[in-house]
């Protein structure tokens, strides 16, 4: 890397782009080659999301010779797709179970105590209310209210 970085023109750069929140920035090459070294390579490489904070996304590396340029290849690029689309699909998973899980449910619309959101109220069962109602009255105690 630190090779091509100094045989680089002055009008390129490296860029990293997120699939998610869209935030695009440019790389520190010099801070990328003291902390793996001069060998390392941003080709076919991506890594979690650090240009938004919590953003679930992954970066994907460009670099700039008068166009934005991917740094993959082909093959690669489609091995992300579906590895993202595994993601998405375990996710949705994920959603339809705690939905079902939250249909079987009795739906109970008695009125919460104070410090208690309605709809976990609404759908707790007798024993996660006298938790809920436990941890209710440790906030008021920490609060200083009643």
């Amino acid at each position: 890397m630190k090779e091509a970085r100094d045989r680089r023109p002055d009008h390129s750069a490296v860029r990293v782009s997120c699939s998610t929140c869209k935030q695009w920035r440019d790389v520190d090459l010099d801070a990328i080659i003291a902390k793996k070294g001069a060998d390392f390579s941003l080709i076919n490489r991506r890594a979690r999301c650090k240009l938004t904070p919590k953003c679930p996304g992954r970066n994907r590396f460009f670099y700039q010779g008068g166009v934005m340029r991917p740094l993959w290849d082909q093959p690669t690029g489609d091995r992300w797709i579906r590895e993202d689309e595994a993601e998405r699909a375990a996710m949705e998973r994920s959603r339809q179970f705690i939905a079902s899980a939250m249909r079987r449910r009795v739906y109970r619309p008695d009125p919460p105590p104070p410090g208690v959101l309605s709809d976990v109220w609404a759908i707790a069962t007798d024993e996660e209310r006298d938790v809920l109602l436990s941890a209710a009255a440790e906030v008021r105690r920490w609060r200083g209210t009643r």
